[in-house]
């Protein structure tokens, strides 16, 4: 191959639209920042009445049955394992009560897998929440054995879970669209009523 024809195929394919449109695709930004501002704040409008009525509804929810639990705020009876490991390990969380000694809980560590403990009992377990160590120590033994079996088997059909990842990048795309600009006065409206809703902070 002549030394000329490696930059003949280079110029050529930096002036093919195919090879651009694959490699190089151009789209203007949906957002302008007014609309990004009024976003922002529903967003912020939404979790304070939201998290207002979870604050009205401490200690309301429930267990319902086994493996199934009310939550007072939404009004829903869901399965545990929506909620925080905590809720489907064998002993769930005491709210308000240290997961260690049981005493009373005036202040403490609360956990991210739901348990709450004082920092004195939380040194005592060594810094580990035994309730979620053992959740996940028989899961993880669960689901070693199920591949275990899976392999013996030889099988070559795909799980529910796998089933539900394929359909994640479909449902992401869907939602790849572009909002509508709205109008000023509907964005001094969320302003004002976030604004409104910040100063209430302090009766709830």
């Amino acid at each position: 191959m002549p030394p000329n024809s490696v930059n003949v195929i280079l110029l050529d394919a930096r002036n093919s639209c195919g090879l651009k449109d694959v490699f190089e695709r151009k789209q203007d930004y949906p957002y302008k920042p007014s609309a990004l501002d009024l976003l922002s704040e529903k967003t912020a409008l939404f979790l304070l009445d939201y998290f207002h009525e979870l604050f009205k509804n401490r200690g309301k929810s429930q267990l319902y049955k086994k493996n199934w639990y009310k939550l007072a705020t939404l009004g829903e009876i869901v399965d545990l394992k929506y909620l925080s490991t905590g809720y489907s390990a064998g002993i769930p969380p005491s709210p308000d009560f240290c997961d260690h000694c049981k005493k009373k809980l005036s202040d403490g560590e609360v956990l991210i897998c739901g348990y709450e403990y004082y920092f004195e009992c939380y040194q005592i377990m060594k810094y580990s929440c035994h309730h979620y160590e053992e959740y996940y120590k028989r899961g993880i033994y669960s689901n070693i054995n199920s591949f275990l079996k899976w392999l013996e088997q030889g099988l070559n059909v795909l799980t529910t879970e796998e089933k539900e990842g394929e359909n994640v990048e479909e449902v992401l795309s869907d939602e790849n669209k572009k909002v509508e600009e709205v109008e000023i006065n509907k964005g001094q409206k969320v302003h004002t009523a976030f604004l409104n809703a910040l100063n209430y902070i302090n009766t709830w």
